[in-house]
């Protein structure tokens, strides 16, 4: 079951959440990359984890981040420390996101 709810997460919330952060920040530094990718892997066991827990949660912000209305970037901040970490080092470096 477990590996279910991994696979629903990444083909709704994980992979959409990597195109919209790489078309909205455009090209940035190798270090940032590294640095967002590593947020990802440590975000997908608490996104899947929160699944099985709050799963209408989880859907509302998945449909957020499909029509727009939700900044992915806002939701990998508030999962996990090193999410905030990074999208704050991509501010720092000027790679703001574009609305």
């Amino acid at each position: 079951m477990q590996e279910f709810l991994a696979a629903l997460v990444s083909f709704f919330l994980i992979q959409p959440l990597q195109a919209e952060m790489a078309e909205r920040l455009g090209p940035v530094s190798g270090a940032s990359v590294a640095a967002v990718t590593s947020c990802l892997r440590e975000a997908t066991p608490v996104l899947v984890d929160r699944a099985s827990t709050d799963p209408w949660g989880l859907a509302t912000d998945a449909f957020g981040i499909w029509t727009g209305m939700t900044a992915p970037e806002t939701i990998l901040a508030a999962t996990t420390p090193g999410c905030a970490a990074a999208i704050a080092g991509l501010r720092a470096s000027g790679a703001e996101p574009q609305s």
